[in-house]
């Protein structure tokens, strides 16, 4: 493990975090740019966005709920 000074496992995960997130939103607004549609997950629901902003209804899912208790992360 290489040493990072005094940066702890919690600021490593949120900066993967932050960057992942940033990723993603990076990919969202370059496929609008090119009038690509996004799928997302709303709630329980798959749904598609496009550009304008609107929305069409793809999948409800069922058991959407379920949210694994470790993450872990390799780069």
């Amino acid at each position: 493990m290489r040493s990072s000074g005094k940066r702890s496992r919690g600021t490593r995960t949120r900066t993967i975090e932050k960057v992942a997130r940033d990723a993603s939103d990076n990919a969202i607004m370059n496929a609008f740019n090119c009038g690509l549609p996004v799928t997302r997950i709303r709630g329980n629901d798959i749904v598609k966005v496009y550009p304008d902003g609107s929305t069409e209804f793809i999948k409800r899912l069922e058991n959407s709920s379920v949210t694994p208790e470790k993450r872990r992360y390799r780069i």
